[in-house]
């Protein structure tokens, strides 16, 4: 399957084709990979080569958000090249900018209480969209996953994520202090991480 029929499966074919456009004016490759446990999406520049991954999502609202991250950190390696935070001001006002110049808010708009925390995210986006819960928690509904978000136990309840027990013992501000009941090992895990209560 080509980018553009990927692409198609989330957009309407203008907006798809508006954003291969752009990829292809900027001489950068979208590649869709196998989902990845510790990333949904990177940019990378090689020398003269540019290539964007993302990972591949059935949910619509969270792949299309990833690929405007990176595709904001396309426009922002393009005007400013590495001389600045890869999660700065000038990446934070063309994630924004992206946004609305691909017309997501109409994509996003398809659920009203998604596109409030969406433009609320946008004011001040965050590295990773899995660090904001309120992001992740918009995102959830449209997931074939299911689960109890960590940030909801309570200290000192059991939970099995990844294959593994844990118990939680410490919330942070954006993980939490885990110990892993097998190796006795302490973990921080993501708070919107979705995990399986132990009964």
């Amino acid at each position: 399957m080509g980018i553009l029929e990927y692409l198609e499966k989330h957009l309407p074919t203008y907006k798809a084709s508006q954003i291969v456009q752009y990829l292809a004016e900027s001489k950068c490759v979208l590649k869709i990979t196998k989902p990845r446990k510790t990333k949904r999406g990177d940019f990378r520049q090689s020398g003269n080569n540019l290539s964007i991954s993302v990972n591949h999502d059935t949910n619509s609202f969270r792949f299309l958000f990833t690929l405007i991250h990176e595709v904001a950190h396309l426009k922002t390696y393009k005007e400013c090249g590495n001389r600045i935070r890869p999660h700065g001001n000038e990446w934070k006002r063309n994630f924004a900018e992206l946004f609305y110049h691909f017309q997501m808010e109409d994509e996003f708009g398809k659920d009203e209480a998604m596109l409030l925390v969406i433009e609320n995210e946008l004011k001040a986006p965050k590295a990773c969209s899995g660090v904001n819960l309120a992001v992740e928690k918009a995102f959830t509904p449209y997931d074939d996953i299911s689960g109890t978000y960590l940030d909801e136990l309570l200290l000192g309840e059991k939970f099995n994520f990844r294959g593994h027990r844990y118990q939680k013992l410490e919330s942070r501000r954006t993980r939490v202090m885990c110990l892993n009941l097998t190796n006795n090992r302490k973990y921080t895990i993501n708070k919107a991480a979705l995990v399986e209560v132990c009964e």
